[in-house]
């Protein structure tokens, strides 16, 4: 009897232990897990969100700053324990911890791709998807949790809508908006189905030049889909009237300067769609000439065409509204200067 009592003792001091983990708090504590497989199995059998928070125990100020305030709070714990799994991932200079932690921790933050301290990234439930990342927030603990528990409202918000999105037509203003969650987190199958969706959208022209950016970010410009894109795109703003060939040249000129092969294109061809727009649109659109100009020089100087570096300077320089005619003659003379330089140089020898 002694012993069944012991039993049944231990069992509710161990069921009551696992209440408190799997709700994240113990005596008014958030309870930091640090094995991520573990933090994994508890999310997806408790349907809670995790946490991850990436710190520098032994050299952030700011980790120590948002713990000491926020996250170390009894009001956080309160608000927001029992709602997220939370993982601690710990990155010390000074403070050895176990190489099995180690690599974990460094494995994770580059899938979650975390550049800065503190950061808390929060994964939804079941797929483990990327819903959210913060870093440090003044306003102390219940501050903290109401702003992780609005991430998740929002992000339950968005995935209803996208769920609803194959059963009804939104219009193009509430298809912006979830193009906009979706391009803000990188759920990049969303944007896909988005973007698919607006071009038969009552604002089809920017899902379609949406379509076309996406195209070109894959490096796909020479596709059939691309060219017949970018001719419907040509033909239902024939005088430019919204900037649709403005927002085609730059697409064009930052895919053309961004393919693997770049170093090995000529300085025309380097800038062509931005001096194609110039030479169609450039007199009626004065409002973008000047910058363009300028992008056209810097390419050419960058590429050490001097001459033609300074001849698009100067005329960007006679386009340009006051306000930027400073800096504007400030790279003139730069490029001027650095004329010279090479003239004589070339004298000397």
């Amino acid at each position: 009897m002694k012993q069944l009592l012991t039993y049944l003792c231990s069992f509710v001091v161990g069921a009551a232990f696992f209440s408190q983990v799997a709700e994240g708090t113990q005596n008014d504590h958030i309870n930091w897990l640090t094995n991520y497989e573990e933090a994994v199995t508890l999310s997806k059998s408790t349907l809670k969100p995790i946490v991850l928070f990436f710190t520098g125990s032994d050299w952030c100020g700011w980790c120590t700053k948002l713990e000491q305030e926020s996250l170390n709070t009894s009001e956080f714990a309160q608000a927001a324990g029992d709602k997220f799994i939370f993982m601690k991932l710990d990155f010390p200079i000074n403070s050895p911890i176990p190489p099995h932690l180690a690599a974990q921790n460094k494995q994770l933050q580059k899938k979650y791709n975390v550049s800065g301290f503190p950061s808390l990234v929060i994964l939804d439930s079941q797929q483990q998807t990327q819903i959210g990342t913060i870093g440090y927030r003044p306003g102390g603990g219940k501050l903290y949790a109401e702003h992780l528990s609005k991430i998740i409202s929002d992000y339950s918000g968005y995935q209803k809508k996208m769920e609803a999105m194959s059963k009804q037509k939104y219009p193009s203003i509430e298809l912006k908006k979830l193009y906009e969650t979706a391009q803000t987190f990188g759920y990049h199958n969303d944007i896909n189905l988005i973007v698919k969706e607006g071009m038969s959208s009552d604002d089809s022209l920017f899902f379609m030049m949406e379509r076309y950016r996406l195209i070109a970010q894959e490096g796909l410009l020479g596709t059939n889909e691309a060219i017949t894109l970018k001719q419907k795109l040509a033909i239902m703003d024939p005088n430019n009237e919204k900037m649709t060939h403005y927002h085609l040249a730059l697409i064009d000129f930052e895919a053309n300067n961004e393919s693997t092969d770049k170093e090995k294109r000529s300085n025309d061809s380097a800038v062509v769609a931005l001096l194609d727009y110039i030479n169609k649109f450039g007199a009626k659109d004065k409002e973008h000439l000047w910058r363009l100009q300028m992008i056209i020089s810097q390419v050419y100087f960058d590429k050490n065409n001097l001459p033609e570096a300074l001849k698009f300077a100067e005329n960007s320089y006679s386009s340009a509204p006051p306000a930027a005619k400073t800096k504007i003659s400030m790279a003139i003379k730069n490029i001027q200067s650095q004329l010279s330089t090479d003239t004589a140089m070339v004298k000397h020898h």
